[in-house]
This record gives structure tokens, C-alpha cells and sequence, in this order.
């Protein structure tokens, strides 16, 4: 009897801390050490949120990872929370509501969901969204989804990081009006090349896009990102700071696996942000497999 409530107890407990990793809001527990707030535990969606490892949260200082976000009435917020910003590897900071939450032996449960923001944006979002562009946060919403049907039913899944090459020179030579054409421009080569109504394709940091797709080959994958990279390549775009000639050009990291039991979604984001560095840094205008 003892035994079978022994069992019954170790398998809820691990029910709960999947439900927990894998929850739509990113989640940090917190306790103070010294007279500093530390993280001692961070689930899986706010590693993703981050571009972090689940590894790297725990153990970080809440410093690290949040900063006091100024007030923005461009941001919808419920009002309850407070908001604060994400640090993410690269240095993009994401604007979040927080909820912090008591928890037993002075520890503190915080709860962190993004925040979207209304105009002057709000029409190139809907430009966006009219010609197949998610937000950021909606695919990790489906990469958070996918992974978990993947590892039940062992379905793979993909994911690119395209990232446009010199882009801050770009951005600095042309400013933000012209450069907001591109990256429409850019989204719309993309979505017109990842057709299946379950890929998924997103904005990401300030010259970045996501690609999610499932059931996909591995080498299919790296020949739809080759592809993607040719059509933008085509577009003759001119950058006259290009380390790879007179257009813009574009990297890729691509990612396919199996999810395997007991990983996290996030170590899919951090593979794919090593092969799109990888890309870039052998001189761009190319994509890269990664392996998780």
C-alpha cells in the first residue's frame, strides 16, 4: 500500500514539473542569499524568453535576467502587474508583465508573460500578420506545443533563425522607416516559401526571423532555409556595408529533431542561435545545420 502511494506521489510530482516547464507563461523562483535575489529555479519558457538555457537561469542573480521597465503607453498591460524587461543573451530586452507570487521558506514564485504593443507599431503588425507573420511570442507558443506532441508521438520538428547580415549598418545608413520596408519585404520572401499551413513564421529581435515547422527531413529543412536565402539574395536589395558583396544577404542556423525525453524546447532556440552565429561569423550568406 505504502509502495503504491509512493509510486503514485513520484509520478505527480513529475507530472507537475513537466506541467510547470512547460507552461505559456515563463516562471522563476527566488530567494534572497546574502542580502541578493537569486534564482533558484527557471522553467523552460522563461529560458526560451531569455535565449538561455535552463542551466544558465538557475543560479543567476534576478539582475541578470530583469531590469524596471520605464513606462510605455504603446504597451497593453491588465494593470495588476508590474512591468519589467528581460535581458536576452543577445542584449534585446523583451517588455513583460510580472506577477510575483509568496511561497513557503521565504522563497518567491514570479510569473512572467510579454506584453504587446499597440501603436506606432500596431499597423506594421497588422501588415505582418496580413501577409503570414506571426509574433515572436505566437510561435513560441507552437514551439512549445510541438515539442510536446513531439515527444509523446515522436514527431520532429524544426526550427530557423534567419538573421539579416550587417543589419545594424543597414539600419544606421537608411534609418528606420526604409528598413521596416525591408523587413516586410524580407518576411513576405520567407512566408512565401514555408507554404504548409503548419509552418510558422515570426519576427525576431531587430533583424531576425523564426521559422517553426514539423514532420520535416532534416535535409529538406537546410534546402528550404538555402532557398529562402537565395530568393532574398535575388531581391537585389542594395547595402553598401555588405560583408558579402552589393545586396542584402541573409544567415540561418537550422534545427531538426526528434524531442527527446526530459529536454527542453529551449535547448532547440539555443542550438539554432549557436548555428545562425556560426553562420555569421564564416562570413555570412549562408545557413548552418545544428544539433541539439
Amino acid at each position: 500500500m505504502n509502495d503504491a502511494a509512493t509510486v503514485t506521489t513520484t509520478s505527480d510530482a513529475q507530472l507537475l514539473g513537466e506541467v510547470l516547464r512547460h507552461a505559456l507563461d515563463g516562471i522563476a523562483v527566488v530567494e534572497m542569499r546574502d542580502g541578493i535575489t537569486h534564482v533558484a529555479y527557471g522553467n523552460a519558457t522563461l529560458a526560451a524568453l531569455l535565449r538561455r538555457s535552463e542551466d544558465w537561469v538557475a543560479g543567476h542573480r534576478l539582475e541578470d535576467v530583469e531590469v524596471e521597465a520605464p513606462a510605455d503607453p504603446n504597451l497593453t498591460t491588465t494593470g495588476v502587474g508590474s512591468r519589467v524587461r528581460l535581458k536576452r543573451v543577445d542584449g534585446t530586452l523583451v517588455d513583460c508583465e510580472r506577477w510575483a507570487v509568496m511561497l513557503s521558506g521565504g522563497r518567491m514564485a514570479l510569473y512572467y508573460r510579454p506584453v504587446p504593443r499597440n501603436s506606432p507599431g500596431a499597423l506594421a503588425a497588422a501588415l505582418e500578420r496580413s501577409s503570414g507573420i506571426s509574433t515572436e511570442e505566437q510561435l513560441l507558443e507552437m514551439l512549445v506545443r510541438d515539442w510536446s506532441i513531439g515527444q509523446r508521438d515522436g514527431r520532429s520538428v524544426t526550427l530557423m533563425h534567419f538573421e539579416i547580415d550587417s543589419w545594424a549598418d543597414y539600419l544606421e545608413i537608411f534609418g528606420r522607416g526604409a528598413s521596416d520596408n525591408v523587413l516586410r519585404q524580407v518576411g513576405r520572401t520567407i512566408a512565401s516559401v514555408m507554404k504548409r499551413a503548419s509552418d510558422v513564421v515570426a519576427r525576431s529581435g531587430q533583424g531576425g526571423f523564426l521559422v517553426l515547422g514539423v514532420s520535416m527531413e532534416a535535409d529538406a529543412a537546410l534546402h528550404f532555409a538555402d532557398q529562402i536565402a537565395s530568393r532574398i539574395r535575388s531581391l537585389s536589395i542594395h547595402h553598401p556595408r555588405s560583408v558579402t558583396g552589393k545586396f542584402l544577404t541573409v544567415s540561418a542556423g537550422v534545427v531538426t529533431a526528434k524531442p527527446p525525453r526530459g529536454a527542453s524546447h529551449a535547448t532547440m532556440l539555443a542550438a539554432t542561435q549557436v548555428a545562425v552565429g556560426e553562420a555569421t561569423a564564416s562570413g555570412g550568406n549562408r545557413a548552418i545545420r545544428g544539433e541539439i
